[in-house]
């Protein structure tokens, strides 16, 4: 915390905290946070504000990574959006609140993606955190994200501080596509743990198909081999087994094992 001077007399600049909420969530007030200093109705957004003084000022570096934090928490935790962040130098005799007042709302999750490009943004961006965790609501809703929808929550929350469209939008189109390429598999909220046997039983299924899949593609390249073979002839003019074997690329007992007799083919 810093002091400032101004005209002699030393001055604690604090912040004030404003949300605006679509919906009433006034059960989480001493419950999950402290009870607002201050309340109103904003009709040019037709919702409603509440203000909580804060310990400190958040400009600084270190300082915004700690109340982007706490703004993420209140979005993750209930219908509500930042209306303001502003210093203050009066808190008219009330005590400023800590953020760790307010660590009864739901936290970000400390895990992170598989993939690289993703693990970066989620553990830097909590703007594409919330983007995420909406999508995996839609998911679990619905089945799928419905990026219109997704675009248009984006918007509805964070265009008054994203940078603008263009930003949301991208956020939103890597977050949509990345579960589209995962069928809309759930990865962040979602953890099953299993126990050694269900892990292995999962591995031999995995195996089982694999060895099928690689087996059909085999005996396609056989079959295929044959053909040519029988239509069109062979170096050697002969139509052995060692020449679909040096045609199709597959060993000696695979070609024994998924020969068709020439005259069905």
């Amino acid at each position: 915390m810093q002091n400032y001077t101004q005209n002699g007399t030393k001055c604690q600049i604090n912040s004030i905290l404003k949300i605006a909420s679509n919906s009433d969530i006034s059960d989480i007030f001493g419950n999950l946070v402290p009870y607002p200093h201050l309340h109103y109705f904003d009709h040019s957004i037709n919702r409603m504000v509440y203000g909580w003084y804060l310990d400190g000022f958040f400009e600084t570096k270190k300082n915004t990574k700690y109340i982007n934090d706490l703004i993420a928490r209140f979005i993750i935790s209930c219908d509500c959006k930042l209306h303001s962040l502003q210093k203050i130098e009066d808190t008219e005799n009330l005590t400023p609140l800590n953020l760790n007042a307010f660590k009864g709302l739901k936290s970000l999750p400390k895990d992170s993606f598989k993939r690289d490009s993703v693990k970066s943004l989620i553990n830097g961006d909590y703007i594409y955190t919330c983007i995420v965790l909406q999508a995996e609501k839609f998911i679990k809703n619905n089945g799928i994200i419905v990026y219109s929808a997704l675009e248009e929550w984006a918007f509805e929350n964070f265009i008054d501080i994203s940078k603008d469209k263009a930003t949301l939008k991208a956020k939103c189109n890597n977050c949509w596509h990345w579960y589209l390429d995962r069928n809309w598999e759930l990865y962040h909220t979602v953890r099953i743990k299993k126990n050694v046997e269900e892990v292995m039983a999962t591995r031999v299924e995995h195996a089982n198909k694999l060895s099928m899949k690689n087996e059909e593609i085999a005996k396609q390249k056989i079959y295929n081999s044959q053909r040519l073979i029988k239509y069109f002839g062979n170096q050697d003019g002969k139509l052995s087994l060692r020449a679909i074997e040096r045609d199709s690329g597959c060993s000696i007992n695979t070609v024994r094992k998924h020969f068709i007799s020439w005259d069905k083919i």
